[in-house]
């Protein structure tokens, strides 16, 4: 039992589920190390993640290339904490404890995510002047994807083991094990985007702002998903025997679609603050097709269902030379095979990447210091994105120049509370050049506190260059 309970521990901690979010932007490392309070601040390359209005401001470089390497990596859960394994690692666990962890857990189950982010390297993204003063942007991500969640029954199965019905409904629980309602979908997609802003000043804005500037960003994306649509299913242990059924309906397909971010940003008079709104996947689409080629590959569109039924079933029977045609007594087709599987539908389909506003502001408090703010609420949940409103507050502070130390809290969101600490080693002035050789960033996730952490992330880009700018 001390082996079980230490495993499942380390794979709810550590096993990844979700590795899609809004955009790999959101996890850079400047930006995650102030707990993404960052759609102000973010300039250059990086403002096509936040607000690509932002690539028009003076303050912004001229020429600007993402991180010759950066990538990306988080892993959380939504109930087992770094605290709750320190407590029942190498401990006899009781059935009071056993209580606690599938109350925390809760009815909706165990759930897993992971965010996974990678710039190509050395053509990732960049920003430049272009004619009439329009500034442009472009950037290359490659996002793989997928969530899932492990049914409480399931947890409960590995804390008490199989008991029997009777045994179960003796302290209040169901009969029947809940072994089927498996969530969860996986993709992989490749995005190219490019922005354009312009700076423009409306008369009603001149006493107050220094620089107003608008943008928008155009986005391409192909690949290809998979995902469970619906499953149900249970077992049950009588002294006569088991009963057991599931099923489950998935589907399949590749494709490509576009989407459309705007955003606005301006500059107070005195140049000291920056407030940003940028509205993030408007009009986003993806449509699924009936077959989709992508290289040597073609993808097929497809709805499948699976079901399987068996009534007195014992584990004897799985150590045999037995068929599952002989295990399970499930329908056979017209040749006598047992059907576990059929396909029941073949057309395209599509989704939707949520909408998103996001409201940022930053405040130059010293030469020295910087405050950050952040507000991000999606219209809907989808594809790593919460509609839960998310709020943050981020600090940056340079005791050299070359040496930003930057933090920062969240709270809402995917991931609810959240913590974030980093550094840079950078910018140096080669000329015109600025070269910014290291950004690190460490995050801990689901608590303010180490302690409290389902989860963490971490990011890392190497050797950022910019010309020209403040």
């Amino acid at each position: 039992m001390k082996a079980i309970i230490q495993v499942m521990l380390l794979t709810v901690i550590c096993f990844t589920g979700r590795v899609y979010s809004t955009g790999y932007g959101d996890m850079q490392p400047a930006a995650a190390s102030m707990a993404q309070a960052y759609g102000a601040m973010a300039r250059g390359a990086e403002s096509i993640y936040w607000n690509p209005a932002n690539l028009a401001l003076n303050d912004g470089p001229s020429f600007s290339i993402r991180s010759l390497f950066d990538a990306s990596f988080s892993l959380e859960n939504n109930s087992i904490s770094i605290a709750d394994y320190n407590k029942y690692n190498g401990t006899f666990i009781d059935t009071q404890d056993k209580e606690a962890i599938l109350t925390d857990i809760g009815p909706g189950g165990l759930r897993f995510n992971t965010d996974v982010g990678l710039g190509i390297p050395v053509i990732g993204g960049g920003s430049f002047p272009l004619p009439k003063n329009f500034k442009g942007a472009f950037a290359f991500d490659l996002q793989l994807g997928g969530e899932g969640a492990i049914p409480r029954d399931m947890i409960d199965f590995l804390l008490y083991g199989n008991q029997f019905g009777y045994e179960r409904e003796a302290v209040g629980k169901s009969s029947r094990y809940d072994i089927a309602k498996w969530d969860g979908n996986l993709s992989a997609l490749g995005i190219f985007s490019f922005a354009l802003a312009k700076q423009w000043m409306p008369s009603i804005l001149q006493p107050y702002l220094s620089q107003f500037a608008v943008g928008g960003t155009f986005k391409l994306i192909g690949g290809g998903i998979g995902e469970v649509l619906r499953s149900d299913g249970g077992i049950e242990t009588k002294v006569n025997g088991t009963n057991l059924e599931a099923y489950g309906v998935t589907r399949m397909g590749g494709g490509q679609g576009f989407g459309l971010d705007i955003g606005f940003s301006g500059v107070s008079a005195d140049g000291r603050a920056t407030v940003s709104l940028a509205l993030m996947n408007l009009l986003d689409t993806m449509t699924w097709d009936a077959e989709f080629p992508l290289g040597d590959f073609t993808f097929e569109s497809r709805t499948d269902s699976f079901f399987v039924e068996a009534d007195r079933l014992r584990a004897l029977s799985f150590a045999g030379n037995n068929s599952f045609g002989e295990i399970f007594d499930n329908p056979q087709d017209a040749g006598g095979e047992t059907v576990f599987r059929e396909k029941t539908g073949s057309s395209a389909f599509s989704t939707n990447l949520p909408a998103m506003l996001r409201l940022g502001g930053t405040y130059d408090v010293f030469h020295n210091l910087r405050v950050n703010g952040q507000y991000d609420q999606a219209f809907s949940s989808g594809f790593g994105i919460s509609s839960t409103p998310r709020i943050a507050l981020g600090l940056e502070y340079s005791l050299v120049k070359w040496f930003p130390m930057r933090m920062g809290l969240s709270a809402g969101g995917r991931v609810g509370n959240s913590s974030a600490f980093g550094f840079g080693i950078g910018p140096f002035s080669l000329g015109s050049m600025k070269l910014r050789l290291l950004e690190l960033a460490t995050v801990n996730r689901g608590g303010f506190l180490p302690a409290g952490t389902q989860g963490a992330a971490f990011s890392v880009g190497l050797f950022r260059f910019e010309v020209g700018g403040l």
